[in-house]
């Protein structure tokens, strides 16, 4: 007796046109090198028409108030360690741990509130907050961790400007002197983990003001390009952050291509590039091209003491492939 042929499974028509359609789609998405610069191009030129507002410094000093109505707070006496001869008179310790207040709410750093306004200093030291505040002050500040704050002293300066209201409601990060005081530089590296931003500040209290280094991440790059290639980096299209120095050229609220960034700050708008503030920042390139900088806080510092022309962006470093590039 013949054996039976197993009989094969027919396959239904639907089956083969969805996988013919799922091709299709495939083939579709496989776009050229050329294709895909084209469509990022594109999405450059979206954000380049954004509107752009100007700070110049003939603006900006045009504008200026010339008085100030409210006298700045000051402090007679030295505030701080006991152990470091702190005189800690209560009226003083008042105002050092309202500036702490302030300044934690401005900064978003709580370590940096004092917990309460009493007048007081505890002993020992380690526990009082007010002194572990100040400490927290002066390292964000990169000044010499003492835990003291003198009348004159660098620590003083930066905390008046940090604790203080400020100046013009509406850049509520600008500096008191600006923009005779503003950033000179902003300094981008491409180095991963941290991608890390730093601050050059000019004038007579460029010493007092943050400086950094903050975290960032860079553009990723289409798939396929190396973006540590100077020449590619600056490809229009590319998605790659441009290496070099570019002066600031504007600000907007936010991109065109993505309401998510916001606090922008042009450094190559024919091409959508810029500084601002985004809430996903990896630990490698991640951007389209765009430096994302972590905290909003430092990308509105960034765009209330910049200033057109007079501010310099300079993007250096090794850049790594990031684990995903841009199709």
């Amino acid at each position: 007796m013949a054996k039976k042929r197993p009989q094969r499974k027919r396959r239904s028509a639907r089956s083969i046109g969805s996988k013919k359609a799922k091709r299709e789609r495939s083939a579709k998405r496989k776009l050229t090198l050329k294709q895909r610069l084209a469509r990022a191009r594109r999405l450059e030129a979206l954000d380049a028409k954004k509107p752009v507002v100007e700070t110049s410094r003939v603006r900006a000093l045009s504008s200026q108030p010339q008085s100030r109505s409210a006298a700045s707070p000051a402090i007679s006496d030295s505030v701080g360690r006991w152990e470091k001869n702190a005189r800690n008179l209560p009226e003083d310790v008042k105002t050092v741990q309202r500036l702490l207040e302030t300044a934690a709410q401005k900064l978003q750093a709580p370590e940096l509130d004092p917990k309460g306004v009493d007048g007081k200093i505890a002993q020992p030291p380690r526990h009082s907050n007010t002194v572990a505040a100040i400490e927290a002050f002066q390292s964000r500040s990169n000044l010499s961790v003492d835990g003291l704050i003198e009348p004159t002293g660098p620590t003083w300066q930066a905390l008046l400007q940090a604790g203080s209201p400020p100046a013009d409601p509406s850049h509520p990060f600008r500096n008191e002197d600006f923009p005779q005081t503003y950033i000179r530089e902003i300094s981008v590296s491409l180095d991963d983990p941290d991608h890390s931003l730093t601050l050059t500040w000019a004038g007579p209290k460029a010493d007092s003001q943050q400086t950094g280094p903050f975290r960032t991440s860079p553009g990723a790059g289409l798939k396929g390009l190396n973006c540590d290639d100077e020449a590619t980096s600056r490809r229009s299209g590319s998605k790659c952050t441009p290496k070099g120095a570019r002066p600031v050229q504007g600000f907007a609220r936010r991109l065109n291509s993505d309401s998510r960034a916001t606090y922008v700050t042009w450094f190559m708008q024919s091409r959508g590039i810029a500084l601002h503030y985004f809430p996903s920042v990896p630990e490698y390139a991640a951007s389209h091209g765009c430096v994302r900088i972590e905290s909003v806080n430092v990308a509105r510092l960034i765009q209330d003491n910049s200033l057109v022309d007079d501010t310099e962006v300079v993007v250096s470093g090794t850049w790594t492939k990031p684990p995903k590039q841009w199709d």
